[in-house]
């Protein structure tokens, strides 16, 4: 799941923003949202816990929808700063749950 929080322009991301971001990363993989667009109010993501105004990751359980996992990144200052095989391997511990 991507979720684009601002354009390269700094208008409030949206969901065709972000799809064209992903596009331009020749990414087809994903779902992609705006934060722009959250109801019932913008900046849901920035604005929850795991976020706190950096990157993240989340991993949703698809059958219950609740987020199992979370992991910040950006500047080192609290933040995990997991690399890919890290994530992968919450994924692939997440899938087997």
């Amino acid at each position: 799941m991507w979720v684009l929080e601002q354009s390269a322009i700094g208008t409030a991301g949206t969901a065709e923003a972000c799809r064209d971001t992903l596009d331009s990363y020749d990414s087809d993989k994903g779902w992609c949202v705006g934060d722009g667009d959250t109801e019932p109010e913008a900046e849901a993501f920035d604005n929850s816990p795991f976020s706190i105004g950096r990157g993240f990751d989340i991993i949703i359980d698809r059958s219950t929808m609740e987020i199992v996992w979370t992991s910040s990144h950006g500047t080192p200052s609290g933040n995990e700063n997991l690399d890919g095989e890290d994530v992968l391997d919450a994924v692939l511990e997440a899938v087997d749950d």
